[in-house]
């Protein structure tokens, strides 16, 4: 029987004649499966509530309606479940005892002993509540007064998003909050602590009078953000505070401060804002500090760079902005510079050594692609590897590029494109070097025709030909002419105009040849590859500059490329065979291990390759690659370039990874560059580094971490750096200390702690501590 008890409170005005108790009467109620879905309710009318009971009993004399046995009562979305639950039709209150249940229509659940509430289940009160959370975190007290519906206020209540121990239940859990009095309000989706303790691991470590959080289902919640503070060598010790604006659900903004010893005040400020189809982000800072600053003018002591510490402003701005115009255009933006090298880096706010600053469009079709746009760099490395705040680079304006290939069996059976680009470089002459190189005006416009097809002997033999014709325009300003000037001061080279122009054909022919045989259970697969390209002899000629062909890395993946040579500026004319072998053995359980050695001749010797590309020669080095997957938790990766004299090892990259433990896992990498004598710049760069780190999972919650990286060449180490991390549903903590033996400009030697207190729905405490390390001369 379903029974409403909004529709009885309606009939008490009219008279009833007293029933003896023993005429009561006692229905058995149905059972709440069978609980019909009831129709709307008008605007401003109540909703009456739906009763279902194992049994129910109506005494007339009272006035008194009692719901025995799985009690369950729906009305307004809110849900009441009880043993027992009576409604006094004449005081309108319902009375719930016995495991008391309600669930809010916010997805929150109160449990209680005993409960009392109006009608409509807005207002009462509940004795000895518990409140589970939309996300499962819990809050418990003496007492509960629920106002409205919306307005839970709860005494001497405890709030903790930690699981209690398994083993003890009623040891305190690892984090908690204990006030004296907590409102949640449902509405404004606010959690209010008076008089409130922070207690970790049962000890009370932070007391506030006043203190709230968002209720756990808000995404975002305007407001101050935790507090950052701790030290290091750059900046001294500080204290960081950021206030959060929620503008809109498309748009917010953050501003903050950070207050130093050493570097005086940082205000900063970030702006995101989302439209339909595009975004923009701000984010920027200023301070005003001492900087120490290099002049580059040779005016020290004995022609050495001055060195001296200035005051000034000091900023970064980033930002980026891009719009989807359709679903084949897009635009955007990007934007990083800053006031300084050493700025980003003092106040922790990027690593990067070079800023990139661009403006673009471009355009998807299929297997096409068009761009157009504009880039600017900002060199932030030590004096001698970027000159100034722009370095060796360029600005580009612009940068367009078109890219279109026809889909396959379009032309003769195979596929054709066409490759088109224009690009204007500027630069500044480089006062340093004096080197009329570094300060060239070059445009290039260049266009490429071509056609590849793929064929399938009847013997296995798998051919690719491949053809294109490519043309080139070039016009340069500040050419020098080799005359030297000398006038007082640094050496000057004349300068002048050049124009060239170049048409490049290339043929190239690839034949494999794969074999596959099976070993046992294990597959095997060797595959011999040749491939003979054709090209004029040509000179790039000293009219062409190099500015996207400098840095040449020869390897197995460039090996079979008709052009070894980067970017467009240098070409490889001439012919040339390169040819190979690859050897791959596969198990069944997915382990495998592959092999590849390969090598190139030349017809003629190349001069514009460097002496260390290992190119130049007729025969090439010889490149290769190994990798091993023996186990799912092993893996070795080793690419190598030997001489091709006496097999010395002229380039080595190893990794290697394993995990030979659910909780175990190492890391090994190892880096070789050692080149045969100086390039054509002359300089000789030899370098063997070792890195190498592993985590720990030393229990259900705790792990550890460590890293190294290590100079081989110089016998001395770069960086150290060793963790320690505990993590559980609602808390983890972490720490980690680096130590730094590398300097720089304005940037000291030292070491670095990092600490992380994060609470679960209270957000990030970040901690960083730093600080400089003195060595004696020559240690």
């Amino acid at each position: 029987m379903l029974t409403s008890i909004g529709a009885s409170a309606q009939d008490q005005g009219q008279q009833q004649p007293a029933t003896p108790a023993a005429e009561q009467q006692t229905q058995p109620a149905a059972p709440a499966a069978e609980i019909p879905s009831r129709p709307d309710t008008p605007a401003g009318q109540q909703q009456p509530p739906v009763i279902s009971a194992d049994e129910l009993i109506y005494d007339q004399t009272l006035g008194l309606v009692t719901a025995r046995g799985k009690v369950e009562i729906h009305q307004n979305h809110q849900i009441v479940r009880a043993d027992q639950v009576t409604y006094n039709q004449k005081t309108q209150v319902v009375a719930a005892s016995g495991h008391v249940t309600m669930v809010q229509p916010g997805g929150e659940v109160l449990f209680g002993d005993y409960a009392e509430l109006t009608d409509d289940l807005k207002d009462g009160f509940i004795q000895q509540v518990s409140l589970i959370l939309s996300d499962n975190s819990r809050m418990v007290g003496n007492s509960a007064v629920r106002e409205r519906g919306e307005i839970t206020t709860i005494d001497r209540a405890v709030y903790s998003p930690c699981n209690l121990c398994k083993d003890d239940p009623t040891a305190p859990p690892l984090w908690q909050i204990r006030a004296v009095r907590v409102t949640n309000d449902a509405v404004a989706k606010d959690i209010i602590y008076h008089d409130a303790f922070i207690d970790l691991f049962g000890v009370p470590l932070f007391y506030t009078p006043y203190f709230s959080m968002p209720d756990p289902s808000v995404d975002r919640r305007q407001g101050f953000l935790f507090p950052t503070f701790g030290a290091t060598s750059d900046v001294g010790p500080f204290f960081g505070l950021q206030y959060y604006f929620d503008i809109s659900p498309d748009q917010d903004a953050t501003v903050g401060t950070m207050v130093t010893r050493d570097a005086g005040t940082l205000f900063s400020g970030e702006y995101r804002k989302r439209f339909d189809k595009g975004l923009v982000t701000l984010n920027g800072s200023i301070n005003q500090s001492g900087y120490d600053k290099i002049l580059n003018d040779n005016s020290g002591f004995n022609g050495s760079n001055l060195n001296f510490r200035s005051q000034q402003v000091r900023w970064h701005l980033f930002g980026s902005a891009r719009y989807d115009f359709d679903q084949n255009w897009r635009f955007g933006t990007d934007i990083q510079r800053t006031s300084d090298r050493t700025y980003l880096d003092n106040f922790g706010i990027s690593g990067s050594d070079v800023l990139q600053s661009r403006a673009y469009a471009e355009g998807f079709y299929g297997l096409s692609y068009i761009s157009v746009e504009a880039l600017d760099w900002q060199d932030l490395r030590t004096p001698g590897t970027g000159i100034g705040s722009k370095g060796f680079s360029p600005t580009i304006l612009p940068w367009a590029q078109a890219n279109y290939v026809s889909e396959p069996n379009t032309v003769f059976g195979g596929q054709w494109f066409v490759n088109a680009s224009a690009i204007s470089l500027l630069r500044d002459y480089d006062p340093v070097t004096s080197d009329p190189t570094r300060g060239l005006d070059t445009r290039r416009l260049s266009s490429q025709v071509g056609w590849q097809r793929d064929f399938y002997t009847d013997s296995g033999i798998v051919l690719n030909a491949r053809g294109y014709l490519r043309g080139d325009l070039y016009q340069s300003s500040d050419m020098p002419d080799g005359t030297k000037v000398v006038d007082g001061g640094p050496d000057e080279v004349l300068t002048r105009d050049a124009s060239a122009a170049r048409l490049f054909p290339v043929a190239t022919l690839t034949a494999r040849y794969p074999f596959v045989g099976q070993i046992g259970t294990y597959q095997q697969l060797l595959e011999p590859i040749v491939s003979f390209s054709v090209a004029p002899e040509i000179s790039n000629g000293n009219k062409i500059p190099n500015n996207d062909s400098a840095d040449i890395e020869f390897d197995e993946i460039n090996l079979f490329s008709e052009n070894r040579f980067p970017g467009l500026d240098r070409v490889e004319g001439g012919q040339h065979v390169s040819y190979g072998f690859r050897y791959g053995l596969y198990a069944p359980d997915g382990a495998n291990a592959t092999f590849f050695l390969g090598q190139s001749y030349r017809f003629e010797k190349d001069d514009d390759f460097p002496e260390s590309s290992g190119l130049r020669d007729k025969v090439s080095d010889y490149v290769g690659r190994v990798t091993l997957h023996p186990a799912p938790y092993l893996n070795l990766d080793w690419r190598f370039r030997l001489d091709k004299d006496n097999f010395y090892s002229r380039r080595q990259f190893v990794q290697a990874s394993t995990t030979p433990l659910d909780w175990l896992n190492l890391n090994v990498n190892y880096s070789l560059l050692d080149d045969k004598g100086p390039d054509d710049d002359g300089n000789i760069f030899n370098q063997q580094q070792l890195g190498a780190g592993g985590t720990a999972k030393v229990s259900d919650y705790w792990s550890v971490s460590t890293g190294m990286t290590y100079d081989i060449q110089n016998m001395r180490p770069f960086t150290y750096n060793v963790g320690a991390q505990y993590q559980d549903e609602c808390f983890t903590f972490g720490v980690t200390a680096q130590r730094r033996f590398t300097t720089a400009e304005d940037q000291k030697e030292g070491y670095s702690f990092f600490l992380t207190l994060s609470l679960k729905n209270l957000g990030e405490v970040p901690v960083k501590l730093s600080g400089e390390q003195s060595r004696a001369a020559g240690t």
